[in-house]
């Protein structure tokens, strides 16, 4: 033990001697280990690290199923009567909080931003243990039907739009007319369960009541809304299962009991399902963090495989010093500590880079993917960081020093110094180098066979053409004033539409949702009775031409529709092969409105189907509009701003985006796998292009000997590239074979997963994957090669280079 500070001061000694071979080393397992270190504290915050909210294994959602009378799932959430009803008659739960998410303008700020909202009730602030930096949170006075207008504001919101004001308590908020005095500010640290989207947070808290839902839409049975949700506590010991069954029960009687009159809900009904707030924050978003996982540990393989190689070449060339450690009576097991404490040195020198790199990657993910992967906010350099760093630096410094070790013979090492190391070099075992070589193949063969078929699939679903123009229209959503009338309020609109007409850049506006966006709603054949559940949107008769969507058949909405509000709509084609197989759809009414239009259906961005839908004339009132302009002139929104004021000074800009940014956005996942995949290819490519040709160049170089001899006898150069390249091949077509037979594995034992994946398409990318790994694998052996064929056979010959 003694001897431990020598032993480490001479190890640092022989290490810069070499800096090349440091760098290589620290620099290779630092970047690839530190990708893995950020993956695997993520994997670790998403899947093992508990919430941090107080008994969080019996925190619940609630999931509120509409059950058709085929007994399909027509809708997973809640209607407000039935929302509410659960609220005042469930006993089952110790607490229960409803929330409400929303957005609106903060009209008290002179900048107007739109803030995310979520209305709350008092059980959200006890539920989640929110921390205040300022204040309180809503107590009993903010109860529902208390009408209490306060509000609460995330630390972010008080940063941005209060550059932290120390007396923010004492100032208010207005949104939509209503003023609301702050009374608390929560805390830096709070992390708020994402339940709508992953990554959205709420920018202001204000009280249940207050909730934007009209007063007519709060008495509707039957429309479901995905902004309403439940968060609660189940006291322990309780059964969840059992608790499905028995809400099921008491929300079913009831909403069955206001149904009664409605002919379309005839056979319908609820069914209570609850999620633990865990799964629902994780989202199915395990695989993702698996695959990811698995790309990364078999790029640290490549890496690994890659090092090893340089330690083999390192320990050939530390056989005099070694020799003398043997010479002076060093035993095996000491020759290995000495090794030991090299690659300990190494280890922890990439080990420090690599946790420098996890910090990065760190804030990389909460920049770019806090949308893709919940939790993100969360990281951080923590125990369990440290704990995986500690054990891979020991492991694969224990690795590396045994594989260093098995190199040397030790009796070798004792005379080598008598005999001046002649004929004692260190020989690389064949099955090693083969190994090392089978290893790379099959990890590069599945990895980037793998990566392409996720990159062309992803490619192929960002470039799928949709059915519809996106290029140069952008999307505006106005918040209008609660207070005005209806009539003057559409014709204010109409004036908007009209001065937005008038600007030379302008080409079209159409008063309607966007192309993404639709709602549900239930129809009913007139004629035979058959009843149906449709998206639907509600447009204008500029709509289909300004997103150039093909009619059909039939005629579009006339003006006339739209300002009369006609009994009269349009259904794309899906629906209209689903109301009438052999025939014509137009002439058919459904709920008292006649089908004058057949469109052609439309693809979503990332969405691999189309579904039945309809279109029904929109209200002059609508507050969103599209506009089409000329290539390169979108409206800014200071010029839309004031646009509006001229109009009317109360109308503001609630959003303000261009198609393409919105598909974009619904394409982010694709964009990220495409960007991951190809990344990944391209690095697994490098790497194990560096291995292969580090390995067979290692094993070129120990047959120097050989290869000149052969050539001072006759041999020719072809004849000496091809035993280079067949003695080789065995190793890289069973490493290719390898890889083969552990992708087929997979799809067998993930097939459900991977069947979308499976088809003549993977052809093209195999044949591609084979053919890089040949041309890498040529080059690995033809290029170490070329230095003894074009040199004289005299040096070739020599005993020592």
């Amino acid at each position: 033990m003694h001897q431990f500070p020598y032993l480490v001061k001479q190890a640092w000694g022989s290490l810069q001697s070499k800096p090349a071979f440091v760098s290589g080393v620290v620099t290779t397992l630092g970047l690839t280990l530190g990708a893995l270190l950020t993956v695997l504290t993520l994997a670790y915050v998403m899947l093992l690290k508990p919430l941090p909210y107080p008994q969080q294994e019996q925190l619940y959602t609630l999931e509120h199923q509409l059950i058709d009378k085929d007994g399909q799932i027509d809708g997973r959430a809640f209607t407000y009567p039935n929302l509410m009803h659960f609220y005042r008659a469930q006993q089952t739960f110790s607490q229960a909080a409803l929330i409400y998410y929303d957005a609106d303008v903060l009209i008290s700020s002179p900048k107007h931003p739109t803030l995310s909202q979520a209305y709350v009730t008092p059980e959200w602030f006890n539920l989640l243990d929110a921390e205040m930096a300022l204040g309180r949170g809503f107590e009993q006075t903010e109860a529902v039907n208390q009408y209490h207008p306060v509000a609460v504001l995330s630390y972010d919101t008080w940063q941005k739009e209060f550059s932290l004001s120390p007396d923010i308590l004492d100032k208010k908020v207005t949104f939509s007319g209503t003023s609301y005095r702050i009374v608390g500010v929560l805390s830096k640290g709070f992390q708020e369960p994402e339940l709508l989207d992953t990554g959205m947070k709420s920018q202001v808290l204000l009280p249940w009541d207050f909730n934007s839902i009209s007063e007519a839409e709060r008495k509707k049975w039957g429309n479901d809304d995905g902004l309403l949700n439940v968060l609660a506590k189940l006291p322990a010991g309780k059964n969840p299962g059992q608790v499905s069954q028995a809400l099921t029960g008491l929300i079913n009687s009831n909403w069955q009991e206001n149904v009664a009159g409605f002919a379309f809900f005839n056979g319908w009904g609820i069914k209570i399902k609850l999620h633990s707030l865990k799964s629902v924050i994780l989202g199915g978003s395990e695989q993702s963090i698996y695959l990811l996982l698995a790309g990364l540990i078999a790029l640290v393989l490549i890496a690994t495989t890659n090092i090893t190689n340089l330690f083999i070449s390192r320990t050939a060339e530390q056989q005099h010093n070694l020799a003398i450690h043997a010479a002076i009576g060093a035993s095996k097991s000491q020759i290995f500590a000495v090794l030991l404490i090299q690659t300990g040195l190494l280890m922890l020198m990439a080990m420090v880079l690599a946790l420098v790199a996890a910090t990065f990657g760190f804030a990389l993910l909460q920049q770019t993917l806090n949308h893709i992967f919940p939790r993100v906010d969360e990281l951080a350099i923590n125990a369990f960081t440290l704990g995986s760093a500690l054990l891979l630096s020991i492991s694969l410094a224990w690795f590396f020093a045994r594989v260093s070790a098995q190199m040397l013979n030790y009796r070798q090492l004792n005379t080598r110094l008598h005999t001046s190391g002649k004929g004692t070099g260190v020989q690389v075992p064949g099955k090693i180098r083969n190994a090392l070589i089978i290893i790379q193949i099959t990890i590069v063969t599945s990895l980037v066979l793998a990566c392409l078929v996720l990159f062309k699939k992803s490619l192929d679903t960002i470039n799928r053409d949709g059915g519809f123009d996106t290029d140069n229209i952008t999307f505006m959503v106005l918040a209008l004033p609660a207070s005005d009338k209806a009539a003057e309020r559409a014709n204010q609109l109409q004036t908007v539409r009209r001065q937005l007409l008038a600007l030379p850049q302008v080409e079209a506006v159409s008063q309607a949702l966007a192309p993404m966006a639709f709602t549900t709603r239930a129809l009913t054949a007139d004629i035979s009775n058959e009843r149906y559940s449709v998206k639907a949107k509600d447009i204008d008769h500029e709509y289909f031409s300004l997103i150039n969507q093909p009619l059909i058949e039939g005629n579009d909405f006339s003006a006339a529709d739209i300002k009369d509000d006609n009994d009269v709509i349009i259904v794309n084609d899906v629906f209209a092969r689903q109301l009438a197989p052999d025939s014509s759809a137009l002439g058919l009414t459904l709920n008292g409105n006649a089908i004058i239009g057949v469109v052609k259906g439309i693809k979503l961005p990332g969405k691999n189907k189309i579904p039945p839908r309809f279109y029904f004339p929109a209200s002059q009132e609508r507050n969103m509009m599209l506009i089409k302009h000329l290539p390169g002139q979108a409206l800014t929104r200071e010029q839309l701003v004031s646009l509006l004021g001229q109009v009317n000074g109360r109308f503001k800009l609630f959003s303000l985006s261009t198609l393409n940014e919105r598909r974009q956005s619904r394409l982010f996942s694709q964009y990220t796998t495409a960007v991951t995949s190809g990344a990944l290819s391209l690095l697994t490519l490098l790497l194990a292009a560096i291995g292969l040709y580090g390995i067979i160049s290692f094993g070129t170089q120990m047959r120097r000997l050989e290869i000149g001899t052969r050539l001072a006898v006759g041999a020719k150069r072809k004849d000496i590239i091809w035993l280079i390249f067949k003695d080789n091949a065995f190793s890289i077509l069973l490493g290719i074979l390898t890889g083969l037979i552990s992708l087929l594995l997979l799809v067998l034992t993930f097939s459900e997963f991977l069947t979308p994946y499976i088809g003549w398409q993977l052809l093209p990318l195999l044949i591609a994957t084979l053919g890089l790994i040949a041309i890498i694998s040529c080059c690995a052996c033809y290029f170490p090669l070329r230095r003894y064929l074009n040199q004289a056979v005299a040096l070739s010959l020599k005993t020592s280079q």
